[in-house]
């Protein structure tokens, strides 16, 4: 009986610490990684940001003009600085994993030099964001050093169109360069109408996930919807040439499809149908217009906060650490 309660507890931490991110549910896109062998055992780390939803809002118009709908769905139960905090944990993993490693972390100051970021902008992190992408807040680890584009009036940075990487790599001597831009996301709302009733539908569901890019929605638009897309994907990138021209050789990891994390959210599902006569709301947010006139209704999404911090700090390790595990074993 002893051995089988022993059994028992074991069987129960195990599950409790079941792996989130795996080889099967994360696509490898790399290339030319064996030729990793001979790249020096320096790297730098130049892009590291960590985005985590907070609202989602949707609209749809039908195509008579007669309805709109619009829904909007919050979380709450998470402090943003928890946020921040998971992100600086991430980030000092991965500095660890490669200095024991024993490959040398090429300062931003080097990068400051070469003639690609003259005339960038060099910032700190550990200020979190709104401004970056719709409904998210955007972190980057504490203290670490990155360069940008520009920056507009609300905040938002930018970068540039091409992929620039490969010239870095380049001009800071060849040295291998990471780049990480991850979010999690814990709602997706759709909408469509018909053409032939005039009607309007509205459905949204709550999933925690790392998805494969973040959908980032905003019910501004004046047909519908505002929308930025951000992949998700962490890289490590080695030589190259001219902007846009592609590495010669990289590592490349996203999630396939989303990763779902449980346990984290309230499970909810919600449903809008805007008629030109009348509007149907079951377990709804937002508002929905119909006659000219206006139905507003407020929803709320409960995280668990410990699971929330737990979960999401084990995704972002597990992700980071398939990453820097494969780059290191290319480098041996």
């Amino acid at each position: 009986m002893k051995n089988y309660l022993l059994i028992l507890a074991f069987l129960v931490c195990t599950l409790a610490q079941a792996q989130i991110v795996t080889d099967k549910n994360i696509s490898d896109n790399s290339y030319g990684e064996k030729k990793l062998k001979d790249a020096p055992k320096k790297i730098y780390l130049n892009q590291f940001s960590v985005n985590y939803q907070l609202v989602a809002a949707s609209s749809e118009a039908s195509a008579g003009g007669k309805t709109r709908a619009e829904m909007a769905v919050g979380m709450v139960g998470v402090e943003i600085d928890v946020m921040q905090e998971i992100t600086n944990n991430a980030y000092a993993m991965v500095v660890k994993k490669l200095q024991d490693a024993g490959i040398e972390i090429v300062g931003s100051d080097e990068a400051g030099k070469t003639e690609f970021y003259s005339d960038w902008t060099k910032m700190t992190g550990g200020t979190p964001s709104k401004a970056q992408l719709i409904g998210y807040v955007s972190t980057v680890p504490a203290g670490f050093d990155y360069y940008v584009k520009k920056i507009d009036n609300k905040g938002k940075t930018k970068g540039t169109f091409l992929d620039t990487t490969p010239k870095l790599s380049k001009e800071m001597g060849d040295i291998p360069v990471f780049e990480a831009n991850i979010s999690f996301q814990f709602v997706t709302i759709e909408g469509n109408s018909s053409y032939v009733t005039d009607a309007t539908k509205m459905k949204g569901v709550v999933n925690y996930q790392l998805p494969e890019s973040a959908i980032a929605k905003s019910a501004e638009g004046v047909f519908g919807s505002k929308i930025e897309v951000s992949p998700v994907v962490a890289r490590i990138v080695w030589k190259g040439g001219m902007n846009g021209a592609g590495a010669n050789i990289i590592l490349s990891y996203s999630p396939k499809g989303g990763v779902e994390i449980p346990g984290v959210m309230e499970e909810k599902k919600f449903k809008e149908y805007v008629t030109p006569d009348r509007s149907y709301n079951t377990t709804y947010a937002g508002v929905s217009y119909t006659n000219n006139k206006e139905l507003e209704v407020s929803h709320q999404v409960k995280a668990d906060p410990a699971a929330f911090k737990e979960k999401t700090q084990q995704a972002l390790n597990e992700y980071l650490s398939l990453v820097v595990d494969n780059f290191i074993a290319s480098l041996n």
